[in-house]
């Protein structure tokens, strides 16, 4: 350690600091000019015999107390507090003090420690004062708590059991309510229930006071798989059911598979959870795979693949039904879009023909569907019963309805059957991967189209049955016309003139404008010799 000493002027002190040997860049008050005093260095033994080195103030000879040379650092850059103006005036009042004169250095910190010590004191007397100024007094609620301490508990049990007594009473008002609720429905279900009980009973009495009319009897001829139908059968009076024996026995197949399913297969599935899960995840995809579904190889090619990866992944005992949910998709598909646009059943039939070579089963569910919903697929016409509704037998045919419980138009019906047709033409004029449509390799081939086709010709028409038949030839035609050939000429002129003769005299508008096109169909292939 070094020791450096501060020359002063002759006004004032010499103040000695103490200083490391490192320090060099240690800075002194402006009015101090430093001047290093530097010395040997002495040993420790030295230092003791010679206390000038140790301490400047032995060799200076004043009584003071050796002060720093750098003012005491602030942490916080804030203004000085009182105790850093304290220092300064006791610092400066150490160095305008004559080094001899003790009254002067006593005089200076007297001096300064009243104006350190006043200012507290005045802010100490005037915050006591302030106190004393002060009345706090308790609130009364707080005054009665004090005499009896269980006071606040029992306020609050208070207002615990008020709480509990209006929840109940709300409870109690909302249960009425929906009692009431419950008992208006119920009176108005009965009231319901009669009111249609009344109006049945009253249009079956009136149906029984007027004369029946007979039914008259016909023959059909039996469908002609490889020659033209020969003369048509006389028309049945419009309210008779119509129908070949062979086609009644077709449907009933399909008929009694849809109740083994719903009686049988369904119940294995819903009874049981992860079944369940699965068949209700897997069936929104499928719907939402067909109903991405546009004309082009690519889109087909990606949904029946989609199709058949979801149906392989199936567990034991359910594939069958997820076939099942594949049909119901393929025709509420026809249903929603080939209902509009009768060619969106182009990439429809093509990508079902695709998962029906994986799975063939397949082509029966789609079947059973179609049956179900559009029963001239059979082709039937089916008739109303005695004491039959309005309602039941349109309901019996296939109308649907609507979100507010009332059947839907004709015209939209009419749409739907017809959107089922094209499908149903489409299927089977679609060909196998190989080319080939037969039964072997596509299970719903043309031949289907032909009995279809030749037992409609085979039945009275009826309204809608010009618009059935030429959307069927539309679309299938080329291919029936590439298998049959001059058979199916026969048939097509079977149709221009008895058949459609039969539903000229209609006045229906469906049948009238539907009959215009299929007219304006046949004209053409006359005139071109295709179907296209």
């Amino acid at each position: 350690m070094r020791y450096g000493l501060f020359q002063l002027d002759s006004d004032e002190l010499p103040v000695v600091v103490r200083t490391r040997a490192a320090t060099t860049t240690s800075t002194a008050p402006t009015y101090i000019k430093q001047s290093i005093v530097r010395r040997k260095r002495v040993s420790s033994n030295a230092r003791s015999t010679r206390p000038d080195l140790c301490f400047a103030r032995d060799i200076i000879g004043t009584p003071f107390r050796i002060l720093p040379v750098m003012p005491p650092r602030r942490t916080n850059p804030s203004p000085y507090a009182k105790v850093d103006r304290y220092r300064e005036l006791v610092t400066k009042a150490s160095l305008a003090l004559d080094p001899l004169s003790s009254d002067k250095l006593s005089t200076a910190r007297s001096s300064a420690a009243e104006s350190f010590v006043t200012p507290i004191q005045r802010e100490m007397e005037e915050a006591r004062r302030f106190l004393e100024s002060l009345t706090i007094s308790k609130p009364q609620a707080a005054l009665a708590r004090d005499k009896d301490p269980d006071a606040e508990i029992k306020d609050a049990l208070k207002q615990v059991a008020d709480m509990r007594n209006e929840h109940n009473k709300k409870l109690l008002q909302i249960q009425k309510e929906k009692e009431e609720h419950t008992r208006q429905l119920e009176e108005r279900k009965v009231q319901e229930k009669k009111e249609k009980e009344d109006a049945e009973r009253q249009k079956k009495e009136q149906q029984q006071a007027k004369p029946k009319t007979p039914i008259l009897k016909h023959t059909t001829a039996t469908p002609i798989k490889t020659l033209p139908p020969a003369k048509l059968t006389e028309p049945s009076i419009g309210n008779s059911s119509s129908s070949t024996p062979a086609a009644e026995e077709w449907a009933s197949n399909y008929r009694k598979m849809y109740t083994y399913l719903m009686s049988d297969i369904a119940p294995t599935v819903k009874n049981n959870k992860t079944n369940k899960d699965f068949c209700f995840k897997q069936r929104g995809i499928i719907v939402r795979s067909f109903g991405q579904l546009k004309d082009s190889q690519e889109f087909v090619s990606r949904i029946s693949g989609t199709v058949i990866q979801l149906v392989s992944q199936s567990p034991t005992g359910v594939e069958q039904w997820m076939l099942n949910l594949v049909a119901k998709a393929i025709v509420k598909q026809a249903e929603k879009e080939v209902s509009v646009a009768h060619h969106a059943a182009f990439p429809l039939a093509a990508a079902t023909v695709l998962v029906m070579r994986r799975f063939p089963q397949l082509a029966d569910m789609l079947l059973v569907r179609l049956v179900k919903k559009c029963p001239y697929v059979i082709p039937e016409y089916v008739a109303r019963k005695d004491g039959q509704s309005v309602e039941e037998y349109l309901r019996s045919i296939g109308y649907k309805e609507k979100d507010d419980d009332e059947l839907e138009t004709e015209n939209i019906y009419v749409e739907r059957m017809a959107g089922m047709i094209a499908l149903f033409a489409a299927i089977v004029q679609t060909a196998d991967a190989s080319g080939v449509a037969d039964a072997q390799k596509h299970p719903l081939s043309i031949h289907l189209g032909w009995t279809w086709l030749a037992r409609m010709v085979n039945l009275s028409p009826r309204a809608i049955s010009p618009l059935l038949v030429h959307t069927f030839l539309s679309i299938a035609g080329p291919s029936m016309l590439a298998a049959y050939g001059k058979q199916l000429h026969k048939l097509l002129d079977v149709l221009a003139g008895e058949w459609i003769a039969e539903i000229k005299s209609s006045k229906d508008p469906v049948a009238v404008a539907a009959t215009s096109n299929l007219c304006g169909f046949l004209d053409d292939y006359k005139k071109t010799g295709n179907t296209n």
